[in-house]
This record gives C-alpha cells, sequence and structure tokens, in this order.
C-alpha cells in the first residue's frame, strides 16, 4: 500500500507554513552563530553540519537521478525499488502516480543511483555502522550541551526516518515543545533520542 496526503504534501507545507509565528527564508545558509538570534530553534539539518564538522563527518549516502519519460505506464506505481545486484539503480519513481487525483498519457521518471555522499553532496541516508554511530555518540554529547535548540528529523536525529514517521515525530515534537514551554521546562535537545 502506499500513501500519500489526499492533496499530495505541497498544500498540507503550505497551510503549516501559513501561521502567523512562521516566517520562512529561503535560500540562507544558517549556522549555530545565529541561534541566539532566535528564541528557539528546530533544526532539521546535519547533526554534524551545525557544529561545523568539528568532531569529523558523520557518513552518508547520497542520490544521483537519471530523469527519462515514457508514453504510458512505466511501472504502475511510485516507487518500484530494484534489489538485484546486476541493477546498477536502487529504484524508479514514477511521479504520476504521486498524484493519483491527475491523468496523464505520459510519464516523468527518476533512476535513482545510490553512492558514498561526498562534502558537497546532499547527504540523504545515514550510515548507522559501528564507527558512525560512536561519533554520532560525541555529537549527540555536544549537542546535549547545546540551548535553545531542538534537533529533528533524518538528518538532525541521524536515523533513517519514512515519511509518516517524520511527520509523527514532527508532530509530537511540537506538542512537547508547547508543553515544556507553558510548564517553564527546559526543552530538550532531542525530543527523539539519536542512539
Amino acid at each position: 500500500f502506499q500513501g500519500m496526503p489526499s492533496d499530495g504534501y505541497t498544500p498540507m507545507i503550505a497551510s503549516i507554513l501559513d501561521h502567523p509565528g512562521i516566517m520562512v527564508k529561503l535560500d540562507t545558509v544558517f549556522d549555530q552563530s545565529q541561534a541566539d538570534d532566535y528564541d528557539h530553534v528546530f533544526y532539521s539539518g546535519p547533526l554534524d553540519g551545525y557544529f561545523d564538522y568539528k568532531l569529523g563527518r558523520l557518513g552518508y549516502r547520497t542520490l544521483d537521478f537519471e530523469r527519462f519519460t515514457y508514453e504510458g505506464d512505466y511501472q504502475g506505481c511510485a516507487v518500484m525499488n530494484y534489489g538485484d545486484v546486476d541493477v546498477p539503480f536502487t529504484r524508479i519513481t514514477e511521479h504520476k502516480h504521486f498524484a493519483p487525483w491527475e491523468s496523464h498519457d505520459g510519464s516523468v521518471c527518476y533512476r535513482e543511483f545510490s553512492r558514498a555522499a561526498e562534502p558537497d553532496d546532499i547527504p540523504s541516508y545515514p550510515i548507522r555502522q559501528v564507527a558512525e554511530k560512536a561519533l554520532l555518540s560525541d555529537y549527540v554529547a555536544l549537542a546535549d550541551k547545546s540551548t535553545g535548540v531542538t534537533f529533528v528529523g533524518r538528518l538532525g536525529t541521524y536515523r533513517y526516518l519514512d515519511m509518516d514517521v517524520t511527520i509523527r515525530e514532527a508532530l509530537d515534537t511540537a506538542r512537547g515543545f508547547l508543553e515544556h514551554k507553558a510548564a517553564g521546562i527546559a526543552v530538550p535537545t532531542f525530543f527523539q533520542p539519536p542512539l
């Protein structure tokens, strides 16, 4: 089964951001030195990046995409995973199936190729093996000494998360933040422990 918000993610996110207490800044680099400019920061970027990689870089996989089009229906679903060792890509996404309320004769598809992330790549999937977990432990200890920031999401907690879990944790974090503020209790650095 595949689940999508009834009208897709765009209207859902637009509705969340359409709040008088939320200001959106695009194309703006954030670094730890700016944290004092805000009452509280919810940081969803790479945990190691928040600290300017001072303890070293956590390991990630990233993705390269190869676009192709197809007349008709290529695979009959939004995402098809390919686990065969002889197939060089990990999955194909067929975007028209992300919007089943629309009708399209052709398809726009992408093959996804996974590889180790380099410093200038977009990190996608945390590598949680022994060495990375040891470094993660050091970053968690460093984060726990921080104030005014809560680390959230896949990159902020260095965990693989599906969208349903991500949304649930975001709602739980918002609720927890409001409860802590109302009670005058310090807001945790992590509502979801990375370790």
